[in-house]
């Protein structure tokens, strides 16, 4: 104590309270960590429960008692038994966190990969009440599917966020990310809306990429919209499809396809078609706008006038240049220095002094 008061007298006022604000946090560290919040009681299985110095069975998750607080609880220490990191029992109830859960079965209860069951039921948690049923699962053979978030099945039902899927179970099979099939239907996966048909299954259904499908001579792109049908395109037949990146293809060497439809630029030359390629270092987005032909460079689909197709290279998402030319978009900028011209953090820049913004392409 005589320590700070000599501390205070020899610091002027502003560094006084930086001082005491400092042994504050040192205190306040030391206290956290020396708090003893008991010992774990299956370190193995969860880092939040424990039995504190009194043998009673406490929740704190993670162990975070100072910003989380410490949760008691009614169990039975000496049959207190970990099933997962927020799931045990004792020998009169299953527990969510600190919270009996009344709907259990506590005599067949147990936790298959992480999904919580008994001989009755299959269930889900809510992070705020704990168990709830999962209406129609069977416990004994259901399952998460691995590869596919919020998906499981049993031997009579596939399962989507809990909710049971109105699908023939036999023949229901992932097409890609968003397209599933059975013997009947093609739907679209409600990880993009309600599950739902989008179209006959006539056979010959396969994945091209993880966005577009193919059903016979039929191209398949998925409704991103809530309410919307799959958007498609009919080809008298299909010898050869192109991929050049999940939202474009080629098909045929004749059509262009962008998100599903036809190219804007109805004259584009498909069998030459092609993206730029990505070059991280130069701050190119993957979905990059500009493109190329033997003809043209387009950017959205649109053709960029007075560009050189074959000097031109984007230099940003919205930059681009030749050797003669630099554009923002479709514009050709006036008075810019094409060889000097590169980006320079927020902004681009040539030798002449010329300066954009890389959000607007503004000249500042």
């Amino acid at each position: 104590m005589n320590t700070i008061k000599k501390m205070a007298s020899i610091l002027p006022n502003r560094q006084v309270k930086k001082y005491f604000f400092f042994l504050a946090c040192i205190l306040l560290s030391f206290c956290t960590s020396c708090k003893d919040i008991g010992k774990l009681v299956d370190k193995q299985k969860s880092s939040s429960y424990f039995i504190d110095s009194k043998g009673q069975v406490v929740y704190c998750q993670n162990g975070n008692w100072f910003s989380l607080g410490i949760l008691q609880m009614q169990a039975d220490a000496k049959s207190f038994e970990v099933l997962a990191e927020d799931i045990g029992k004792d020998k009169d109830s299953v527990y969510f966190r600190n919270m009996a859960q009344k709907l259990v079965d506590r005599n067949s209860f147990y936790v298959d990969n992480q999904v919580p069951k008994d001989r009755f039921h299959v269930y889900y948690i809510d992070q705020v009440l704990g168990f709830n049923v999962i209406e129609g699962a069977d416990p004994k053979t259901y399952e998460l599917i691995s590869n596919h978030i919020n998906w499981a099945r049993d031997k009579d039902h596939y399962f989507y966020s809990n909710d049971m899927i109105q699908a023939d179970r036999k023949t229901f099979a992932f097409v890609n990310d968003f397209f599933l099939k059975d013997k009947d239907s093609v739907y679209v996966s409600p990880n993009i809306g309600a599950f739902r048909s989008v179209m006959p299954n006539t056979g010959n259904v396969e994945a091209i990429n993880k966005y577009y499908m193919r059903i016979t001579n039929t191209i398949c792109y998925p409704p991103f919209q809530q309410g919307s049908p799959a958007i498609t395109k009919s080809f008298d037949s299909i010898h050869t499809i192109r991929v050049l990146d999940q939202d474009i293809i080629c098909v045929n060497n004749k059509t262009i396809l962008f998100r599903g439809k036809d190219f804007k630029y109805t004259d584009v030359d498909a069998s030459s078609f092609q993206l730029f390629p990505v070059h991280e270092k130069d701050g190119i987005y993957a979905d990059n706008p500009y493109s190329k032909d033997k003809n043209h460079i387009y950017y959205d689909q649109e053709i960029v006038p007075d560009a050189d197709v074959k000097t031109f290279i984007p230099i940003g998402r919205d930059f681009g240049k030749d050797t003669k030319n630099v554009f923002y978009q479709k514009q050709r900028l006036e008075g810019v220095d094409a060889t000097s011209f590169k980006k320079d953090g927020d902004f681009y820049k040539d030798k002449r002094g010329n300066k954009f913004s890389t959000l607007t392409g503004n000249k500042v």
